[in-house]
């Protein structure tokens, strides 16, 4: 081989030439994809950014580095495929050549793609009013989740095709296949609809935190398969989709307002007059307050207890987050016990009281 190389050069002088132009070939374009991966494409993306062009900002995005890459790989293309070489190896080097940078420009071209995936979602939302769509993040992730997962599988069917693979019948091998499998894993199917079912029917999206059969926690991811909680103990729930449909769940999220509901007792030592000021006092205290729902409101004198005398309080706090519950629960409880002190009252606690026979 050394010898073909060595009469090739010798009996074409200008062959070191071609040879020194193909190098100055894949230099230059080396050097016009470091400008563009540093210079062209953040400029480009700060500048669709400032204009407000979703669109474009996503694809230029997601494009910023198989570009570059592009760039240097046709210029290794076209230096080999200019190479000054002897006939017979450019013969046998340039099919392969050709069949490489196709493979390549269809790697390129998946990567761009799948980092540009948000282009997806971002077209259903400028369409969701025609349409009266709602979208949330759980939906616009299903469907990120899904072009990247068609323009992958497109992306190696292309890829085997080019390397002479009979795609047609792999395709139908495949789908007998994947009937076979589907009886096989009828749990995986289900599965797998049911976590379209969650992701259309939304009884609960990313960060809700729900409690289920299998466990309470936050909503982290919801996949083709099984939901991920993160439960209060800081652990990983996984739990089946088909689960998650055919059982009752809570979404505590989804909670617009919580109701406290509880038994004031008073000692018996209390007279009528007092009763009736401290029922007015609880009255007006609630109502007064911005946060709570004033016609859920109930304090009344519910009868006689074994050691108590009962009145029932009851109200609708207006927030669904338990921290902010909790909060006005505690505003309400002090408030409670200076309307006791106030109008003379003291609270009951279970006693009994025991006569002795002379």
């Amino acid at each position: 081989m050394f010898d073909t190389f060595t009469s090739y050069y010798a009996e074409n002088p200008g062959a070191l030439v071609q040879l020194a132009v193909c190098i100055a070939i894949f230099a230059g374009l080396y050097l016009v994809s470091r400008l563009v991966r540093y210079k062209l494409n953040p400029w480009l993306i700060r500048l669709a950014d400032r204009r407000a062009k979703k669109g474009l900002f996503v694809l230029m995005r997601g494009f910023a580095k198989p570009l570059p890459v592009l760039l240097w790989s046709a210029g290794i293309y076209l230096a080999l495929y200019l190479a000054p070489l002897p006939p017979v190896y450019q013969a046998a080097l340039r099919p392969w050549l050709n069949k490489l940078f196709h493979i390549d420009l269809i790697a390129l071209l998946a990567w761009g793609l799948v980092g540009a995936s948000d282009i997806g979602p971002l077209m259903m939302q400028r369409v969701q009013g025609g349409l009266a769509l709602e979208l949330d993040n759980t939906v616009t992730h299903f469907v990120n989740r899904l072009l990247k997962g068609v323009v992958l599988v497109f992306a190696v069917l292309m890829v085997l095709e080019e390397l002479g693979a009979p795609v047609a019948s792999l395709i139908t091998s495949l789908g007998v296949v994947s009937l076979t499998l589907s009886l096989a894993a009828k749990d995986y199917a289900t599965n797998f609809l049911g976590g379209v079912m969650v992701i259309f029917e939304k009884p609960f999206a990313i960060g809700d935190w729900i409690s289920t059969a299998a466990g309470e926690g936050e909503v982290e991811d919801i996949a083709f398969r099984s939901t991920s909680i993160r439960t209060i103990d800081n652990a990983q729930l996984v739990v089946p989709n088909s689960v998650l449909m055919n059982a009752a769940l809570t979404n505590y999220s989804r909670i617009r307002k919580r109701l406290a509901k509880f038994n004031l007792g008073v000692t018996y030592s209390a007279t009528p007059d007092q009763i009736r000021r401290l029922l007015e006092a609880i009255r007006a205290m609630l109502a007064a307050r911005e946060d709570i729902w004033e016609d859920s409101i109930r304090v009344q004198f519910t009868g006689f207890g074994d050691s108590s005398l009962n009145i029932l309080v009851q109200y609708n706090a207006k927030t669904g987050a338990l921290a902010d519950f909790l909060h006005i629960q505690e505003e309400v409880d002090l408030a409670l016990m200076d309307l006791m002190e106030q109008v003379g009252c003291q609270f009951a606690f279970p006693s009994v009281s025991v006569y002795r026979e002379n």
